[in-house]
């Protein structure tokens, strides 16, 4: 029992800071947190430069390959942020949760409950902790199923952005990590920026008092996959950044198509991702306050 408690307590979030918790703003002034790649560049030479291996800007990038081409815009931090949770038991029935619930807080391990809803049906999730460090995830995952919760696995969820970019962010900070656009239009405190294309590759809601961004849309079919690599094109690679969605359902787009919708919430953000009729494209991504 001490032990469980002891591994609980080694680097864990309280489960109400991850449910309602402030939020660290990034800060990328200068933007060291971006490469962009110029002629000569090797994936080699920003790795040794940026005091990372090639393997971590791969998987930062989400690069098949070592190509990188002139122009081409790299995320050089992130790989670790975001929460790793223990999730104790996934119900259809909420008596049922309650019973897991309880028997982990018999053991001295404090649990919580929380909903995913998936094609429209509910599932009530026990969670037994979350940790910024997923070695001590790893490890308080151990002492739970040593507790007799078999089934218990780890969730991992990244911190919600697009590009690095989310609520209170600057407009400065979209041009930087995301490039100069070739054409900018403004709506009252709504900026379009165009990249390629007819298209607004994003759109940005400011806040009227500060200047900072209250909501963000990307709209990957104005932007380029080639040079803005990390940025999720398809919902396969929306889900190996972002994880599984909170909440998914079918939603009606354009022409009376019916697209997929995922929703993610954490901290005080919210993340929509539309997924295009064809079951693949990400038609645009959209993160706000809630």
């Amino acid at each position: 029992m001490k032990k469980i408690k002891q591994a609980f307590a080694a680097g864990v979030i309280s489960l109400a800071v991850i449910c309602s918790g402030g939020s660290v703003l990034a800060d990328h002034s200068g933007d060291k947190e971006i490469a962009v790649v110029k002629k000569g560049d090797t994936l080699y030479s920003l790795a040794k430069k940026h005091h990372l291996s090639v393997t971590q800007i791969k998987e930062l990038n989400d690069l098949a390959g070592t190509t990188i081409y002139a122009g081409q815009r790299l995320i050089l931090s992130g790989e670790e942020a975001g929460y790793h949770r223990i999730i104790a038991g996934s119900f259809s029935k909420k008596e049922n949760a309650e019973k897991r619930a309880a028997l982990l807080k018999k053991k001295g391990i404090p649990a919580a409950m929380s909903m995913a809803v998936i094609d429209g049906k509910t599932y009530y999730r026990v969670q037994a902790g979350a940790f910024k460090d997923k070695k001590n995830a790893v490890k308080h995952l151990e002492a739970v199923k040593k507790a007799g919760i078999k089934d218990a696995f780890i969730l991992s969820r990244g911190e919600l952005h697009i590009f690095g970019l989310k609520p209170g962010d600057s407009y400065d900070d979209i041009i930087s990590r995301m490039g100069k656009p070739k054409k900018t239009e403004t709506q009252v405190n709504i900026k379009s920026l165009y990249y390629q294309g007819d298209g607004a590759g994003v759109r940005a809601t400011l806040n009227m008092k500060d200047g900072t961004i209250g909501s963000l849309a990307v709209y990957p079919e104005y932007l380029s996959t080639r040079m803005l690599p990390a940025l999720p094109f398809t919902k396969t690679e929306a889900v190996k950044m972002y994880g599984d969605a909170d909440k998914t359902k079918t939603v009606t787009c354009y022409e009376s198509a019916m697209c997929e919708e995922l929703t993610y919430q954490l901290d005080h953000f919210e993340l929509k991702v539309r997924i295009d009729r064809d079951q693949t494209t990400v038609q645009f991504l959209e993160i706000t306050y809630r």
